[in-house]
């Protein structure tokens, strides 16, 4: 139960906030390659962001705000759904989640840390991990079918809902949910990367739509985390050898 409770925030990453869609970064220059900048997006050493997803079904939105940054060894993700937040932390080998805010748990314990190395890359939780990142939506992008609109670095364009990254990609993202008439709109800055996402659809049935907007900013610049002080969280596997 007290696992559970830990994993319960983390396991509703599917949703992020708003952001009114504008350029970042300046214009790119003429004959910017979108593909070419969501590559070197995804291979910048580091990226802060702020995701916001919202799913609406009739007058009921529901959304879940993203703030964090990622390197290769790094990750600092803070979630709020309605007046529910929590964190993710990860500094290799370990990876700390806390407890959504409201559940009590043990005590002064209000995270858990886990050894990634004992977890498979394709484990559930380094799923979620990756979901917490830009990089679904820079799959995302790579499989759009972009076009050029307006002021210079500006694309917009369709994403087969169909297509099996696309479906893998927005798995987490979207709750499980399957959306279709996907919509994107990309803009690249004049740094030659990837600055603002939009991403629009909406199920089968019509009743519920899909809004993700995002911003990325600050490449390069280092990701700080703070592991939570001792005394502050549980480790199954300490546990385990300490029994």
């Amino acid at each position: 139960m007290r696992r559970a409770a830990l994993l319960a925030f983390v396991a509703v990453v599917s949703f992020a906030g708003a952001f009114t869609f504008e350029a970042a970064g300046g214009d790119a220059a003429p004959g910017v390659d979108v593909r070419a900048a969501s590559a070197d997006t995804a291979h910048a050493s580091s990226v802060h962001y702020a995701v916001a997803v919202t799913l609406q079904k009739g007058n009921e939105p529901l959304t879940l705000r993203i703030a964090g940054g990622s390197s290769r060894d790094r990750l600092v993700a803070h979630l709020s759904l309605g007046s529910m937040d929590g964190s993710v932390l990860m500094s290799k080998p370990f990876l700390y989640e806390s407890a959504p805010s409201g559940f009590v748990v043990l005590g002064n314990i209000s995270w858990l840390r886990l050894h990634l190395s004992e977890r498979s890359p394709r484990s559930q939780v380094m799923t979620t991990l990756r979901s917490l990142t830009p990089s679904p939506l820079l799959h995302v992008i790579a499989e759009a079918r972009l076009r050029a609109i307006g002021k210079p670095g500006t694309f917009a364009g369709p994403v087969a809902y169909d297509d099996p990254v696309v479906r893998t990609s927005l798995h987490q993202l979207a709750a499980g949910l399957e959306f279709r008439g996907l919509h994107v709109r990309v803009q690249v800055g004049r740094d030659g990367l990837i600055h603002r996402v939009r991403l629009t659809g909406r199920t089968a049935d019509r009743k519920t739509t899909l809004n993700l907007r995002a911003r990325l900013y600050d490449f390069g610049v280092p990701v700080q985390v703070m592991p939570p002080s001792p005394g502050s969280f549980t480790d199954p596997a300490l546990e385990q050898l300490q029994a």
